[in-house]
């Protein structure tokens, strides 16, 4: 099997893939990785987005390789879990580890440290037929069949381990367990932590759509909860005609930015400054048409700025048209400023933009992710000083 090496946002040179790769790239990536056709009707030119990771399809292994070190990647998922606890040694990556596996084993270490104290069980309420009566007997049920008197209806309320929680970090080791080239180590722990959630039902990804709310019960799952949802997004399995499978095991770098950009801010900025993480608003006074801004940051409870975060700026989109919906969110808000933090671009924007009558300024802030550590984080810093200075309201009055 041979491997095509990839970098996010770039494309290919032609190549030869066969039939059976490229309908199972299509069916198992359409949305990640753009399959464009040549004059050469046996190659094609792959095209990559925001999407990092692998995909094995029949007869090569695609691998989209990410900008950032794989540092600064693992920087941005450990986001929101204990700082001490995620150290290279401990989740088992280097700098030049293979993204799926590091991924895999990063995943399986959050679950493990969630669950290493027992497995969280909840109170599920159950309806069957015992020949113990439990809980409630349903006469309702009894009477509309009283030959079944000798096992009664019942509903009942049993403390288990068999709670949305447990199914979703089950499901998701299962998943990343069908990666064919998972290491023998990562495996290991994965088969393990499977035994862990014995009595939980076994589910599949699709099963998984609904929001999980954290509560004080189930907050020390939140962290996993949350990078288990993120890997069964980017791991997909489809199973072809005959005996062909593809599997995509891939990571969506601008959902992992997003995330990573708004626990960072409000960690450096609270309590003085709140976060609130993609609100919703009316953009008009009919209520009719409504508008959801990555960032919405409050100082005594009132919006003081708003901002998008993006991680790639295409050369494409020179119009202006990234700052258009700042600036419907800052005038609808009332609001001085807006924020577009980003990390790549083709062509920089214009680090500030004052919109003409009216003043509102529009500002545009990289953080470069191809850096030491120790200066990503300093970035931050001086990314969170720039948002507590801009909140503060401006005096000075602008020419109409």
């Amino acid at each position: 099997m041979s491997d095509i090496q990839l970098r996010e946002h770039g494309e290919s040179v032609p190549i030869r893939l066969g039939s059976a790769a490229r309908t199972a790239l299509l069916e198992a990536a359409a949305d990640k990785i753009t399959v464009v056709a040549t004059a050469d009707p046996e190659r094609v030119i792959l095209r990559t987005g925001s999407w990092v990771g692998a995909l094995a399809v029949p007869g090569c292994t695609i691998r989209v390789e990410p900008r950032a070190p794989m540092e600064n990647l693992f920087t941005m998922f450990s986001a929101g879990l204990p700082g001490d606890a995620w150290g290279s040694d401990a989740v088992g990556w280097s700098a030049d580890s293979e993204l799926v596996d590091g991924v895999a084993a990063f995943l399986l270490r959050a679950i493990d440290t969630a669950t290493r104290r027992g497995l969280l069980h909840g109170y599920v309420t159950l309806e069957e037929d015992t020949s113990v009566i439990r809980g409630r007997l349903l006469v309702d049920q009894l009477a509309t069949r009283p030959w079944a008197a000798a096992t009664p209806p019942c509903r009942y309320d049993e403390f288990t381990p068999d709670i949305a929680e447990n199914r979703l970090l089950l499901c998701a080791v299962r998943q990343v367990l069908t990666w064919p080239d998972l290491p023998p180590l990562v495996r290991r722990d994965g088969l393990r932590l499977v035994q862990r959630f014995e009595g939980v039902e076994v589910t599949g990804p699709d099963d998984h759509h609904g929001e999980i709310p954290v509560t004080r019960l189930n907050e020390h799952y939140a962290p996993a909860l949350e990078l288990a949802r993120k890997a069964l997004d980017g791991i997909t399995i489809r199973h072809l005609d005959g005996s062909q499978t593809a599997h995509a095991f891939m990571v969506d770098m601008d959902d992992l930015f997003r995330r990573w950009i708004t626990v960072e801010l409000t960690n450096r900025l609270w309590p003085d400054i709140s976060l609130e993480e993609r609100p919703q608003y009316a953009l008009d006074v009919q209520d009719q048409w409504h508008f959801t801004p990555d960032l919405l940051l409050r100082r005594d409870l009132q919006p003081v700025l708003v901002g998008n975060v993006a991680y790639h700026l295409a050369a494409d989109r020179r119009d202006g048209s990234d700052f258009y919906p700042l600036l419907a969110y800052a005038s609808a808000l009332d609001l001085e400023a807006g924020l577009l933090i980003y990390a790549h671009a083709d062509e920089a924007p214009a680090s500030e933009v004052v919109v003409r009558s009216i003043g509102t300024r529009l500002l545009c802030v990289p953080l470069r992710l191809n850096v030491p550590a120790a200066r990503l984080a300093g970035s931050l810093d001086t990314l969170a000083e720039l948002v507590r200075v801009v909140s503060y309201p401006r005096q000075a009055a602008y020419a109409r």
